[in-house]
């Protein structure tokens, strides 16, 4: 009999713990947000939190990001594409 392992990841908005399959996992670079490429650094979204206002959203943005880019724009269009997966 196999085990399987769930692995675990935590939103960085809500601080809620989900599977790693259900979150939207970003990435910071040079001012920009984006998918995760498999290089650096990354965090992830859930989605109860990628359908609350876009402005909260930002703030932990900043946290993870340490700089202050236009991160509004760029996530609303990669949540709006995410949310239509």
């Amino acid at each position: 009999m196999e085990f399987v392992k769930k692995v675990t990841r935590t939103c960085v908005h809500c601080r809620g713990k989900s599977e790693q399959k259900d979150l939207l996992r970003l990435q910071c670079k040079d001012k920009q947000l984006g998918l995760f490429d498999g290089v650096g650094r990354s965090f992830y979204l859930c989605e109860q939190c990628c359908s609350q206002d876009i402005k909260k959203l930002t703030k932990a943005m900043f946290r993870q990001c340490k700089n202050k880019g236009d991160y509004e724009s760029q996530l609303k269009e990669i949540i709006e594409i995410w949310m239509i997966k």
